[in-house]
């Protein structure tokens, strides 16, 4: 195990910053380019959206063999490997000339997700006292990402068309593989299996180290279906991570879309977007100082709330202004909503099951997803309007809310009876004697 809290942390921490802004800075791109890749690609809005959705969705389900090639490869190799994967995944896009290649592409290009799945994972192997503080950074470049890079795509879009904007994306992109090659290269739990079965005789190891294995795998997958019946992991962290996911891809896809439907040019549906991401900045640069004065529940109710709100607000006020305010109020919402969601994730697994907990959890996120970018498009190719879309979006959010408070009614209940049992009262109405 290496020191934690060290310079080679914060250096590490540096490359998991910028592969965080750039996995949402180019979901972000790919909602700006929505007009243009529909017209070009001669394709319906719900098909382009659904393929960006699937980006998520995909990159986030196959993050489930997250941890099996960690422990076959490392770190390391894994991230830049992943690296190499999605770039060209973007190169494939950019020279796509109908919608099946651009899926192609975009499949690929989800492998980008699956290297934010190990490079959040990685976090708590360099962090301890900072770890709270090390999530409030990298989680802050999700705001970065989808500030700057709609103004970047809006420009490259104007000045070389779709498919320079993709291969300039790409060329941003391409700076996640040197920062996967920082990792540490040290596998997860190669140490212990070393420690248990020495090497004496080939013919003796193997046998052994394949039951072992077989042992490790079977305990590896009860300890996931385990979450599953967690009562809390469900409640605070499944729950609102579906929310979370389904609502905040549904924003980053659909809003520019939604600006230029309701009258605002290209440049200023970008800003539109670009003040979503100065909300989650404000919020996420604040956090470290909210949590210490308010409980996560408090903040993750709050958000669910606002969130709902800043949604609504967005159908009635359709100027740039109150559609760029709007944006700012649902971007504190989604923001504190997300960061308190991984800050909870962590005290739910130990460290060396925290990749499992974090490919579950992300599984859920993906799969909301990719429903996020199949039924908002969808009800907009019908009804030729985002008002119901986003409605329904706001109704989600508030889903974060409900489940939060269906725990709290559920402990309530075990409390009030556990406290109710007949020879609880008794030996209360015993002591109460006694004293008086």
């Amino acid at each position: 195990m290496a020191e934690k809290d060290n310079a080679k942390s914060w250096i590490v921490l540096a490359g998991v910053t910028f592969t965080v802004f750039f996995i949402f800075g180019s979901i972000k791109s790919l909602g700006v380019l929505l007009p243009a890749l529909t017209e070009q690609l001669a394709s319906d809005t719900w098909i382009i959206g659904a393929c960006i959705s699937l980006m998520v969705g995909w990159g986030y389900t196959i993050g489930l063999l997250t941890n099996a090639l960690l422990v076959r490869f490392g770190p390391r190799v894994v991230a830049v490997g992943c690296g190499i994967i999605s770039n060209v995944g973007l190169i494939v896009c950019a020279c796509a000339d109908n919608v099946y290649t651009f899926l192609i592409g975009i499949l690929l290009a989800g492998f980008l997700l699956m290297q934010e799945n190990i490079m959040l994972g990685v976090v708590p192997y360099y962090f301890d006292k900072h770890y709270q503080t090390a999530v409030s950074i990298y989680c802050c470049a999700t705001a970065i990402g989808i500030t700057i890079m709609p103004l970047l795509t809006q420009m490259f879009l104007l000045n070389y068309g779709w498919r320079g904007a993709l291969l300039l994306i790409c060329g941003i992109g391409l700076h996640t593989i040197p920062v996967g090659a920082l990792l540490h290269s040290e596998r997860p739990q190669k140490q212990n299996q070393t420690e248990t079965i020495p090497s004496i005789s080939k013919s003796i190891d193997a046998p052994d180290l394949k039951i072992k294995n077989e042992k490790d795998s079977t305990k590896t997958s009860r300890k996931i279906l385990s979450l599953l019946t967690n009562k809390p992991f469900l409640a605070r962290v499944l729950v609102p991570g579906f929310v979370y996911g389904y609502v905040f891809n549904g924003w980053l896809i659909y809003i520019v879309s939604f600006a230029i439907a309701n009258g605002a040019s290209l440049k200023e549906s970008s800003i539109v977007a670009s003040c979503g991401g100065i909300g989650v900045l404000i919020i996420r640069m604040s956090l470290p100082f909210l949590n210490k004065k308010l409980t996560y529940k408090h903040i993750m109710y709050s958000s669910s709330c606002l969130g709902a709100v800043s949604l609504i607000l967005t159908t009635i006020f359709t100027s740039v202004v109150g559609m760029s305010l709007t944006s700012i109020l649902f971007g504190i919402a989604i923001g504190a909503l997300g960061a308190e969601i991984y800050i909870i994730t962590k005290d739910v697994a130990d460290e060396d099951q925290y990749y499992n907990v974090l490919a579950v959890f992300h599984l859920f996120t993906g799969f909301a997803s990719i429903t996020s970018g199949i039924i908002t498009g969808l009800i907009y190719d019908v009804t030729l309007s985002f008002t119901v879309s986003f409605s329904i979006l706001a109704a989600v959010f508030v889903l974060a809310a409900v489940s939060l408070g269906l725990e709290d009614i559920y402990n309530m209940k075990n409390f009030i009876a556990t406290w109710c049992r007949p020879n609880i009262i008794r030996y209360i109405y015993r002591e109460f004697l006694k004293t008086h």
